[in-house]
């Protein structure tokens, strides 16, 4: 099941893809698309009274399971088709992809209520949510935008807290999932604070809703010129230690600095699936995922960083100089330093009169660096504190 908001939503057609795509997607019959699609976007526009009806009465998504075609590929998502893509490949059996993803929608609107009311922080955010600056100030203006013509007090909306669950993953919890796709977060990036009581609710509620442990693969947010995006993103690898049975997917490396819809899907729907493939499917001579922070010490007039996941050698995923590194001294200065890689480890020369005491790599809002393991998978922003 794949879920989120617009990156997720994200539709194949207006992805990068090569001209065969959709020749393959009208001959690979194996993949069934469900894609539970709003009735109305979440645009700047104002519903009219039936939307607005629909909405309250909890029918705002619809659809009907589809065999892939060129019709129905092409507007499903471009992330769960190339998961589905690879899964069939490499399993050999038909792949079954559920879609509910609303353009914009916040974390808070997938969470059931019964979750809501009994967290002692969340809880404050169910009522008079569209005065609250728990939420992004555009979400609330688009809310009142589409909500312009109701005259009902208690109108309902899609980002309002629970009710994507209500209107769209609710109804699903009869129907056994294998797992769940996660691509979301541009909504919450604001507050990171709040969002690290958020996902780990959403994650232990929905499976509470099954009844068993499905495995919660999600995208981290790729790179955009927003400022709260790399504490944004070093929080999501931070939720991998907290969250049993999940993965994560890098994204940074195919980000857009000027649009929040990058359209580099395939390789995110392709890393989705090797975390899939590697521990649901048990195809372990695959590697999950990109080269994994461990610690960072001062060996001499060297720091020098370990990690895991990195192979017999780390690359550059272009080829070129390795880069993205900064050293943090005490008082909070920064310096872009030159990087070097030795094998599975990368070494920073330092003169022996330096203070630094913590590295940070990725730590733009839309960066450049460019760290890859043997698999050529790309490492996430992180920070250590320098041993």
């Amino acid at each position: 099941m794949c879920d989120g908001q617009s990156n997720m939503d994200f539709p194949l057609r207006s992805a990068i893809n090569d001209k065969n795509e959709m020749k393959r997607a009208q001959a690979n019959t194996s993949i069934r698309f469900l894609n539970r699609a709003p009735i109305a976007e979440t645009d700047h526009r104002a519903w009219d009274s039936a939307t607005l009806e629909k909405v309250n009465q909890l029918q705002y998504f619809r659809g009907n399971w589809q065999v892939s075609d060129s019709g129905s590929a092409k507007d499903f998502s471009a992330v769960g088709y190339y998961f589905a893509q690879q899964l069939q490949k490499s399993l050999g059996v038909p792949v079954g992809i559920i879609q509910v993803a609303v353009g914009g929608a916040t974390t808070e609107s997938f969470i059931d209520r019964y979750t809501m009311e009994h967290h002692p922080v969340l809880v404050n955010e169910l009522y008079n949510w569209r005065q609250s600056d728990f939420f992004q100030p555009w979400v609330r203006e688009r809310t009142g935008t589409n909500l312009k013509n109701a005259a009902n007090p208690k109108q309902r909306h899609p980002y309002e807290p629970s009710y994507n669950f209500e209107a769209g993953i609710q109804p699903l919890v009869p129907f056994p999932i294998q797992g769940v796709l996660w691509y979301q977060g541009e909504s919450n990036a604001h507050n990171v604070e709040l969002h690290e009581e958020l996902f780990p609710q959403l994650v232990k509620s929905w499976r509470q809703q099954w009844g068993y442990e499905f495995p919660f693969y999600y995208v981290q947010l790729s790179s955009l010129n927003r400022p709260t995006w790399p504490h944004f993103r070093y929080s999501q690898l931070q939720l991998l230690k907290q969250i049993p049975n999940a993965g994560m997917a890098v994204s940074s490396d195919v980000g857009d600095s000027l649009d929040v819809h990058p359209r580099k899907k395939k390789e995110v729907g392709e890393r989705l699936a090797r975390l899939a493939l590697h521990h649901t499917y048990n195809k372990k001579e695959l590697a999950p995922h990109g080269p994994l922070p461990v610690k960072a010490e001062r060996v001499a007039n060297n720091i020098v960083i370990h990690f895991s996941h990195a192979g017999k050698q780390l690359a550059t995923g272009d080829k070129r100089d390795l880069r993205g590194f900064t050293l943090v001294d005490a008082k909070g200065f920064q310096k872009e330093i030159e990087t070097f890689i030795d094998k599975d480890k990368v070494v920073i020369p330092i003169s022996a009169k330096d203070k630094w005491v913590e590295v940070r790599y990725g730590w733009q809002p839309f960066t450049r660096a460019n760290l890859v393991n043997a698999a050529g998978l790309p490492a996430s922003t992180f920070k250590l504190s320098i041993q």
